[in-house]
């Protein structure tokens, strides 16, 4: 990837030298700006690209890829989480704070049958494909922290014994890597606070990247625990066969339906997921055809339900969002581009309210929040009883995402769609004619106490 903005540097650097300049009257610059006095056209481009670059290529956690997957299929994978994380960065922060969720839970649901020495990591190594269960009978496939739990609770396996620090071990954690990262967001953040202080005009390409960095931020402190880029795994082996291991599962839920993700799925099936459910419902060609599936997908929904980190997730797309709303009264070069960004950061808070508003409504049925909630405001006569029964019963049968929510989340995903491409079309479209003071630099020495 870095010799492409290699590449895409000397091209700049090219168009720089042969582009002209013309100031008009308003006090405006139209074209490309070259930097002889002050910052160009090109250290905008420049500068904001890198940034949002090392912002998402450097920070996705993925999970770990099958065992036999091609270095090309891994990179490729991550090219389109990256152009994700591009489009809505604020759903990666929203799987990193579920994924953490989860892994927090593992650790208290190991805990609580003797395990002290499960940890975070453990958690975040589980959910994210680490441990890869070899049955007698069949090929391998990953386990997750609660399968694994199972089959260490019913004797099929002991304990692991990897510790956190052999997980921490396999991570690609680079300092250099990461202190880059650091240093260049560190450096933009500086340089947008010190336009804003003196006054200077600030580019929407700018203001856009900065809201990357606030996410990448976020998402890091999400995902602190989990080890990056992680290529090989945990075998555990097992002399049961995944039939013996469903006969002796007796009359658990799902146990003797076929399977659609792997033979654990009456343990738990990982759903959600957008790769292995809801695009095979749509009848789109993609994501892991095998079964087992090879690998866990990044795209399950977990359920972070009523937590800190629930607060936390909320705060952070809202403050996302209205990030775009600094640009309400920015010098666009026509005043239509002007009401189009108005309206499509107000369409962008309306429809993540609803999503959240949503999956708030129908976490709490995946959870049973409400029906607890029911018998504390009402009295645990058999009436009110009985009726908690009958919802907790209706939980168990309906589908993890019911129609009525498809039926209100396609308009609401397309609205979505339209309004966040027209921020990302626009922010590199408005760069044709920019305020004189968008390249003025920013003068350091204000800063500097002096006599």
């Amino acid at each position: 990837m870095a010799h492409l903005f290699l590449v895409f540097n000397l091209y700049l650097g090219e168009a720089a030298a042969v582009a002209t300049t013309n100031a008009t009257s308003s006090g405006r610059q139209e074209g490309w700006v070259s930097s002889p006095n002050g910052r160009g056209t090109f250290d905008i481009i420049w500068g904001s690209l890198l940034t949002i670059f090392l912002c998402t290529w450097t920070s996705l956690h993925l999970n770990i890829p099958s065992l036999h997957e091609k270095y090309l299929h891994r990179w490729f994978r991550k090219l389109r989480w990256m152009v994700q994380a591009i489009m809505a960065p604020e759903f990666i922060v929203g799987f990193a704070t579920g994924q953490k969720v989860e892994a927090r839970r593992s650790v208290e649901m190991w805990k609580n049958s003797g395990y002290s020495e499960w940890t975070m990591r453990h958690g975040f190594y589980a959910n994210m494909g680490g441990f890869v269960l070899q049955p007698r009978d069949s090929q391998p496939f990953p386990v997750n922290s609660k399968q694994l739990h199972y089959l260490v609770t019913r004797d099929y396996t002991p304990f692991p014994t990897t510790t956190a620090k052999e997980i921490w071990d396999k991570s690609k954690q680079d300092r250099f890597q990461k202190a880059l990262t650091l240093l260049q967001t560190g450096w933009f953040v500086l340089q947008c606070l010190g336009r804003a202080i003196q006054h200077l005009p600030v580019t929407t390409l700018e203001l856009a990247t900065f809201g990357f960095v606030f996410c990448t931020f976020a998402s890091y402190y999400q995902w602190s625990d989990k080890p990056l880029d992680v290529e090989s795994h945990t075998i555990i082996e097992i002399q049961k066969s995944t039939k013996e291991i469903l006969i002796e599962a007796g009359n658990m839920p799902n146990a003797s339906k076929p399977y659609s993700q792997t033979p654990l799925d009456f343990v738990d099936d990982q759903s959600p997921s957008w790769l292995t459910e809801i695009q095979p419902h749509l009848r789109f060609k993609m994501g892991p055809r095998e079964r087992p599936l090879p690998r866990f997908t990044n795209d399950k929904f977990p359920v972070i339900g009523a937590s800190p980190d629930a607060i936390f997730l909320f705060i952070v797309i809202l403050a996302y969002c209205c990030i775009h709303f600094i640009a309400w009264n920015f010098d666009f070069p026509t005043h239509v581009e002007r009401i189009i960004w108005r309206v499509g950061c107000i369409t962008i808070v309306a429809t993540t309210f609803i999503f959240l508003a949503c999956e708030t409504y129908q976490d709490g049925h995946r959870v049973g929040r409400w029906q607890r909630w029911y018998l504390i405001i009402f009295p645990k006569n058999p009436v009110h009883l009985a009726r908690v029964s009958t919802m907790e019963k209706k939980r168990r049968e309906m589908e993890f995402i019911p129609f009525w929510e498809i039926v209100i989340m396609s308009p609401v995903t397309i609205m979505y769609t339209v309004a966040r491409t027209y921020i990302v079309v626009e922010v590199f479209v408005s760069l044709r004619s920019l305020p004189s003071g968008a390249f003025d630099s920013v003068q350091w020495s204000n800063f500097i106490p002096h006599f």
